[in-house]
């Protein structure tokens, strides 16, 4: 079978670069953060994006065309993204229809307390980007650089945003070759009526185990919504800085079923699978009859940290035929 939430992810990858031009919303969230979110929201600009990350020895590249006023904002590129006001999230494959993929990472909520666990540094004078002067604010957790974030100086928008690893080197970068700030917000082209694939949210007492949805990950993320797009159960967690989200369905992991070759991991045990994208780091790994999926801007550390501590997946019961199958394979195999 074909692994829908590997695929499911490669869409929240795309509608996932409208978030990357700001932190989510958080109440405990740094204040640098939280005024580029907001800038982001209210002000008028229209540039070229570049988002760089870094795929095993290699260094991948994408182009966006960025508009944005009026509380919308627009992103083209191999897709167009269009995000509007009450938290709408819209997706056009390749010039087709719009598709309705409203993100809950992307909703306005209640976060976890981001500075519990991060430390921000005081805005400091920071070289031009796209020819406007920023100011330069990093952000560490346990003494280790994470990110290098670039504000404009006048507006708070954010210009650029690395995020590297423990050696020191930049895995991800966006950052606007060009930008024209203010004139007048265009109004978007109102598109067709969407197909809704937006996912439904489930309580908690829905779910078969609570082993599906644990309230706590490790490294400080905490559970903030439980959704459902048919078969596909989305878990999504938070530190307040980061947010990641847990995609699982019932099936078999095949690796042709896998995008690309994929960097081998260890999750509790079994083979998995990372895949640099974008947005950030996508692991694939399956646990009980079930193909699990873990979608996050998080550094890959944090990502396979928190992974690790959720709870053993619970098996699908054997159905009568399965288990006397099952003794009769115990029975023989001291014969063979």
């Amino acid at each position: 079978m074909r692994v829908r939430a590997a695929q499911a992810s490669g869409t929240v990858a795309a509608v996932a670069l409208v978030a990357g031009l700001a932190a989510p919303a958080s109440a405990g969230a740094p204040a640098p953060l939280e005024a580029a979110r907001q800038a982001a929201e209210q002000t008028v600009f229209e540039g070229v994006l570049t988002v760089r990350w870094r795929d095993g020895d290699a260094t991948r590249s994408e182009r966006l065309q960025v508009e944005a006023g009026g509380g919308s904002l627009m992103v083209r590129g191999a897709n167009l993204v269009m995000a509007g006001p009450e938290q709408q999230r819209l997706l056009a494959h390749g010039g087709g229809g719009w598709e309705q993929m409203w993100l809950p990472s992307l909703a306005a909520r209640a976060r976890p307390d981001g500075n519990a666990k991060y430390r921000t540094t005081t805005p400091a004078d920071g070289p031009a980007v796209a020819g406007r002067p920023t100011k330069v604010v990093e952000v560490h957790t346990g003494g280790a650089l994470l990110e290098r974030i670039y504000l404009d100086r006048e507006t708070h928008l954010l210009l650029e945003r690395d995020q590297y690893d423990r050696q020191g080197a930049i895995v991800r970068q966006l950052a606007f070759e060009s930008l024209t700030i203010g004139g007048v917000a265009k109004p978007p082209t109102q598109p067709r009526p969407a197909a809704d694939h937006s996912p439904k949210q489930v309580s908690p007492e829905r779910l078969p185990s609570p082993a599906a949805a644990p309230e706590r990950l490790a490294d400080g993320y905490q559970r903030l919504g439980i959704y459902r797009n048919d078969s596909v159960l989305q878990v999504l967690y938070s530190d307040g800085v980061y947010d990641l989200s847990l995609f699982q369905q019932q099936g078999r992991l095949l690796r042709s079923d896998l995008p690309g070759k994929g960097e081998k991991v260890s999750v509790k045990g079994a083979t998995g699978w990372r895949y640099p994208w974008p947005g950030g780091q996508l692991v694939v790994w399956s646990d009980g009859g079930q193909v699990f999926t873990a979608v996050s801007d998080a550094p890959p550390e944090q990502v396979l940290t928190a992974i690790e501590s959720l709870p053993q997946a619970p098996g699908r019961e054997l159905s009568l035929l399965g288990k006397i199958r099952r003794a009769a394979q115990a029975l023989m195999e001291p014969l063979s």
